[in-house]
């Protein structure tokens, strides 16, 4: 088989939370051709824009825009940029002739998909969390293949359920540390302020002999708190090396973002999660159950969590790590990018 009949697009756009996973599977697929075998398409409005070019792969953008119930410009302006997506999408398939589009949904997927679709190139889909989204659920109807990250998500759609794809730098990553204990706090590309609110409200009456604390705040509440760093409290903006974040922390707070909770298990830490409330259908919260099933995670409401319940949380024998890691461990999926590599290429 010729080279040619080995190019893939994968669609991933907007949130790091679509765009990672589609880096780990080009990873995963970089080792059996050639990076310019490789084409992202993304959004001119998403995160993809930092993410791919960073990881090394090329990147098209077209127009796409989140269909939002609200009234605004954007809102009434987002037909007619899915629209001439479309007809973007449609020129670059047609230049490019990739064998497999691989959509992870997101506002940038449906545009692409029709447009596969249109041109007969085979679509296969992959929804990372465990309710499908609203733009997987339409593209699924498309799908020649659809890949699941839970087992719960059965429940809802027909899919080979393979986990959610990590990136390798997850897995190859090795510890490093001190005697403390790192507590890992992370709310999304955006910050989560009710997380940053009860750190900042607990930290006097942390004990800073026995933890160390990594904070990443997003970009809007991070001017706000950047001046409350002290020896053991250490506030970012944002995590640019992840991998080296997450094997040497020894719990994580966090959002249950789908793609996230992945990147934990992979590294097999402990989870508080905290799910995102006006997340759509309360999405998160399913993810979150779906840990707290697997005696992975404790979950918490976000009305719930405040600087008392953290202070709680970090005493002595309040969380069973060891136990929780142990857990965390077995749920991972580290064959998930490969095996969906392996789909494509064969």
């Amino acid at each position: 088989m010729s080279h040619a009949n080995h190019k893939i697009v994968i669609v991933a756009g907007g949130t790091g939370g679509h765009i990672y996973p589609g880096i780990a599977v080009a990873q995963a697929l970089e080792g059996r051709g050639t990076k310019d075998d490789i084409l992202f398409i993304g959004s001119e409005e998403g995160l993809e824009k930092e993410l791919i070019p960073r990881a090394g792969f090329r990147l098209k953008l077209i127009k796409a825009r989140q269909l939002t119930r609200r009234v605004s410009y954007k809102a009434v302006t987002a037909p007619l940029m899915m629209v001439i997506g479309f007809f973007q999408a449609l020129a670059l398939l047609a230049a490019f002739t990739p064998r497999v589009v691989l959509s992870f949904g997101g506002y940038t997927a449906l545009p692409v998909v029709l447009a596969a679709k249109a041109l007969g190139i085979k679509v296969f889909v992959h929804e990372q969390n465990v309710l499908p989204g609203a733009t997987n659920q339409l593209t699924f109807r498309l799908a020649d293949r659809i890949f699941l990250s839970f087992p719960e998500s059965l429940e809802y759609c027909q899919g080979e359920v393979v986990g959610n794809p990590v990136r390798a730098e997850i897995f190859t990553t090795r510890r490093s540390g001190g005697s403390k204990k790192v507590l890992l706090v992370l709310g999304g590309s955006q910050g989560a302020s009710r997380l940053n609110q009860a750190v900042a409200a607990a930290l006097p009456n942390i004990d800073g002999g026995k933890w160390e604390i990594v904070h990443s705040l997003g970009r809007r509440d991070f001017p706000r708190y950047a001046a409350l760093k002290n020896g053991f409290y250490r506030p970012l903006e944002y995590i640019d090396n992840m991998a080296a974040a997450l094997v040497s922390a020894d719990l994580v707070i966090s959002r249950a973002g789908a793609t996230a909770i992945a990147e934990f298990t992979a590294a097999g830490l402990p989870m508080v999660l905290v799910p995102y409330p006006y997340a759509a259908a309360g999405h998160q919260d399913h993810n979150a159950d779906a840990l707290v099933k697997a005696g992975a995670a404790l979950k918490i409401a976000d009305r719930d969590f405040t600087a008392a319940r953290l202070l709680a949380l970090l005493e002595d024998g309040a969380l069973d790590l060891a136990a929780l890691a142990a857990r965390s461990r077995k749920f991972a999926r580290p064959e998930a990018a490969k095996r969906i590599a392996e789909a494509i290429w064969t």
